[in-house]
């Protein structure tokens, strides 16, 4: 960077150095005025980091209408006014944020008529509480926060709950890639299944202006499927509608209920159709609802039959891609959990993650983990990011690629991305406690084990046993030096659920509270276990890490790397690997994963 902080930044009136005006840039992005307007973002996220560059060159309205706006070399600003257009809607868009939720920020970020060089200055900084789960989704007056609940089985057979969740997580895909619309994840609005609920209530919980809720009475061939929107503010219906079909016809059924929602709100369409141009025949989209209902259990028996029922649909409709979508993603799951190697299962991966893209180049499932691929099997970084962003501009409101594009933003040091990405799929997924934990998770990365508390002490409230958030609770406090907290938190339910991550971390925290015997004890355990399954080599790191053995701790870590497992990625970030980097060997095991110089390791 071309000068000092100081002379950068000299249109403030106190200093302010350029980690603090990234950190406010972060929360500006994650607000609820700017999160849906991908545009304003661009634009706001380049003038800044263009300055903060001493760049200001490219700071003009030619270059800034070819490098934010799409426009090319012919661009006439006498012909063309969006970047003075967009210039003061992000004005007016930035004094609307600072006269609301960041009336007490630290920094201000403010534009001048006339000027694209944004200015920056000191204000008094505030304690900010972690928002609770009913306030993540405050209302906004930009875009409207939408939730699609399952829709009811009115149908004379029980078991065709799974063909109801099929059409209910149609419709929350198709609203999903609408860019005004922040549609609330299968996740948390699926939590409401089979509830006598108040509607208000739920719009408080999941903070949307307004949910969609339907029945659907399948007998035979006949469809009877019954939808309405509803504001939760003011109670009455915003629209409702009753069709009756014929099965063959539910694609039509589907579009129609997703463009009347959208069109009742007002909402921009995409220029391409919202549920992809590609129908597949009735018997195959009945067989890819029913092993995504399998998926949706969240358990090891269900993932492997839901990729045997995937892998089968590849061979009977090998046009189709969303099944291949399903084969990919399922076999990803089984790697994240550590129940499969990464390495072994990565050809399998690879082959239909890329049919999955190439029958369907819209599908934002496909390309999120494309992303994960080139993450974290190939470690080419660059090309990770180009799928996540290709995700999210299909689907904005997708989950999945927000949070794992802020994990490897994490990974990549880049914490103040990472917090925007993260708090984006926070706002999608309130009722989740894994958004909450990874959040926690960004704050011990950061070396914030205050706010790390805050936030996993949420992730409890709404699900008081996840695991990864124990585990993340059990290396904070490790990182705090209180090991006894860390033995108990990490102690807790180890017997129901032994899972090989969290009792190699547990070793190392025993043996760091004074008890080797029983840490010796567990690392027993782990090795019975290998005898009969596959053990991730991360849980042997994190015992070894904790009782100082830096050689077995190395040569552990590198056969994780070669076995790909997911997470040993987060090596130059986590506090917990800090006794590892003065020795010469980490620095080679970065270099392997092509993050070296990438991310902080102090």
């Amino acid at each position: 960077m071309q000068g000092t902080t100081g002379d950068l930044l000299g249109q403030s009136d106190v200093p302010v150095s350029a980690e603090s005006v990234r950190a406010q840039l972060a929360r500006i992005l994650a607000s609820d005025g700017f999160i849906s307007s991908q545009r304003l973002c661009r634009f706001l996220r380049f003038i800044v980091e263009r300055t903060l560059e001493n760049d200001l060159d490219r700071l003009k309205e030619f270059v800034v209408a070819m490098e934010v706006f799409d426009r090319d070399d012919k661009y006439d600003p006498s012909i063309d006014s969006i970047v003075r257009v967009e210039a003061r809607r992000l004005r007016t868009k930035l004094k609307s944020y600072y006269e609301g939720v960041g009336s007490s920020d630290p920094v201000l970020i403010g534009l001048r008529p006339g000027n694209y060089v944004p200015l920056f200055r000191s204000l008094t900084p505030a304690v900010k509480p972690i928002p609770s789960v009913a306030a993540v989704l405050p209302p906004r007056d930009d875009y409207t926060t939408v939730a699609v609940l399952p829709f009811v089985n009115m149908s004379p057979e029980p078991e065709q709950d799974y063909f109801c969740d099929g059409i209910t997580e149609e419709i929350i895909n198709a609203l999903a890639a609408i860019e005004s619309l922040a549609v609330v994840s299968r996740t948390s609005a699926f939590q409401f299944k089979g509830q006598a609920i108040d509607l208000r209530d739920v719009g408080r919980r999941l903070g949307v202006q307004v949910i969609v809720e339907g029945s659907v009475r399948k007998a035979g061939n006949q469809l009877r499927i019954t939808a309405q929107a509803i504001d939760t503010g003011k109670g009455y219906h915003l629209w409702s509608e009753t069709y009756r079909r014929e099965l063959h016809d539910i694609f039509a059924i589907q579009e129609e209920i997703s463009l009347a929602i959208a069109q009742t709100l007002h909402a921009k369409l995409p220029v391409r159709p919202l549920r992809g141009a590609y129908l597949p025949p009735l018997e195959a989209y009945t067989g890819f609802i029913r092993a995504s209902h399998l998926v949706h259990q969240q358990n090891v028996p269900g993932l492997y039959a839901a990729i045997r029922q995937f892998e089968e649909l590849t061979r009977a409709y090998p046009d189709y891609a969303d099944p291949y979508a399903g084969v990919a993603t399922g076999w990803a799951a089984l790697a994240l959990f550590g129940i499969e190697c990464g390495a072994k299962v990565l050809p399998v991966l690879r082959r239909n993650a890329e049919r999955a893209v190439e029958l369907n180049p819209e599908s934002a499932e496909g390309w999120t983990v494309m992303g994960g691929i080139s993450a974290h099997w190939d470690f080419d970084w660059a090309e990770a990011e180009r799928h996540f962003q290709r995700a999210i501009s299909l689907q904005p409101s997708n989950y999945g690629a927000h949070t794992w594009y802020g994990m490897v933003l994490s990974m990549l040091g880049r914490f103040d991305q990472a917090e925007s990405e993260l708090a984006a799929a926070l706002k999608l997924n309130p009722l989740a406690a894994s958004g909450f934990g990874r959040q926690g998770f960004l704050s011990y990365l950061r070396g914030d084990d205050s706010t790390a508390l805050q936030y996993l002490n949420e992730s409890m409230k709404v699900a008081p046993d996840f695991p990864d958030s124990r585990l993340i609770l059990g290396l904070v406090h490790m990182h705090r030096g209180d090991y006894g907290t860390a033995v108990e938190v990490l102690s807790r339910h180890i017997h129901e659920m032994p899972i090989p991550t969290h009792l190699g971390m547990l070793a190392g925290a025993l043996f760091r509270a004074g008890k080797p015997d029983e840490c010796q004890r567990l690392l027993a355990q782990l090795e019975q276990a290998a005898k009969t399954q596959y053990i991730t080599p991360l849980a042997y790191v994190g015992a070894y890490v904790g009782m100082g053995e830096h050689d077995r701790a190395f040569a552990a870590l590198s056969a994780a790397i070669e076995d790909r497992a997911i997470f040993v990625d987060l090596l130059n970030v986590d506090p917990y690997y800090a006794p590892l980097r003065k020795d010469a060997r980490f620095d080679k095991l970065l270099r392997i994963m092509n993050l070296h110089g990438r991310a902080p390791v102090s």
